[in-house]
């Protein structure tokens, strides 16, 4: 399936307009794809959007592990019309006791960030407030970001969402998703590097002492993970028109002016040039005082072993040719 035509069909289908009190309201964004795929430059460019607040990741939905999803860790809590469950969800976020609930790594950073920054009392009553339901702590934890930043738009990214794309499109019948997407050899790449750099969750923690342990397991990951997005990609495609936006990471980085521009006029937002001004966009990826680094991705093709790319090439053979790499 030919990326800009899916693009091309989204982005001219009619857009529904949602009215809340003869006003309308502009739909969340979602950012979802692989991990190194380019999700965290994407969240990076519209916060620079005088109109959009995007958080960062929450896993409220769900991980590689669906039970590490903090929507059933807060089901614990029995029914939430129960004021007194409400007020025991609230003591388990702010506590500490939420990052203990996480076995296999540390809380995701929105929350770090609700606990740094949003007052406990003020979440308190922002969910007491609401109709109690995993729809709405889900829409508050995206509010608490947008409106400390003074945005009108909100969202998040969580590349994990991908597979939950559906739940999140009954939820928000007005919400825009964007896939990034990435070869999948510069994934490998990056992923290795960044677990060198931070190994602190299991397995990556021992599987660091012995490094080429480390690049079998991330590419036995990736070959599974990437085949599931790209599987995804097709499927949300045809479902979703007008609703679902994909976009190569390899795209926006050699012209970042053309798809960024068409991306806001997707998304119904203005173009503004500071969101072409990116000075650290993640482990692994810097571009200049100029702007955008073309060279980014292409800079998997120094760092990987002639094997694992093989092994990549080939079994991704048909994908690859069909997404232009």
């Amino acid at each position: 399936m030919n990326m800009d035509i899916v693009n091309q069909k989204n982005s001219s289908h009619d857009k529904p307009d949602y009215l809340e009190n003869g006003k309308e309201i502009p739909g969340p964004i979602f950012i979802v794809g692989v991990s190194r795929s380019g999700t965290t430059l994407m969240r990076n460019i519209l916060n620079e959007s005088d109109q959009i607040g995007i958080s960062r990741e929450n896993h409220f939905l769900g991980h590689l592990l669906g039970s590490e999803g903090m929507r059933y860790k807060f089901q614990q809590f029995g029914d939430l019309s129960v004021d007194e469950n409400v007020h025991k969800l609230v003591d388990f976020i702010y506590s500490g006791e939420i990052e203990k609930s996480s076995k296999l790594r540390r809380i995701s950073a929105h929350w770090r960030w609700i606990l740094r920054r949003i007052d406990r009392d003020v979440f308190l009553q922002k969910v007491l407030d609401s109709d109690r339901s995993e729809r709405a702590l889900f829409t508050i934890m995206m509010e608490c970001f947008a409106e400390r930043k003074g945005k009108q738009i909100i969202g998040e990214k969580t590349p994990a969402h991908i597979r939950y794309v559906p739940t999140l499109m009954d939820w928000y019948p007005n919400a825009r998703v964007i896939h990034m997407i990435r070869d999948p050899r510069a994934v490998f790449v990056s992923e290795y590097n960044r677990r060198l750099k931070e190994a602190q969750s299991v397995p990556f923690k021992q599987l660091k002492k012995i490094p080429y342990l480390l690049k079998l397991y991330l590419l036995a990951q990736t070959t599974v993970t990437w085949a599931e997005s790209i599987n995804l990609y097709h499927q949300y495609s045809e479902k979703y028109p007008g609703r679902y936006y994909a976009l190569k990471f390899e795209d926006l980085v050699r012209e970042p002016e053309k798809n960024i521009s068409n991306l806001c006029n997707y998304l119904g937002v203005e173009f503004q040039e500071k969101m072409l001004h990116q000075s650290v966009v993640s482990m692994g990826f810097q571009a200049g005082k100029s702007g955008f680094d073309s060279q980014a991705a292409d800079r998997w093709k120094k760092n990987i072993d002639p094997w694992m790319n093989t092994w990549l090439t080939r079994h991704f053979r048909q994908e690859l040719r069909a997404l232009g790499y």
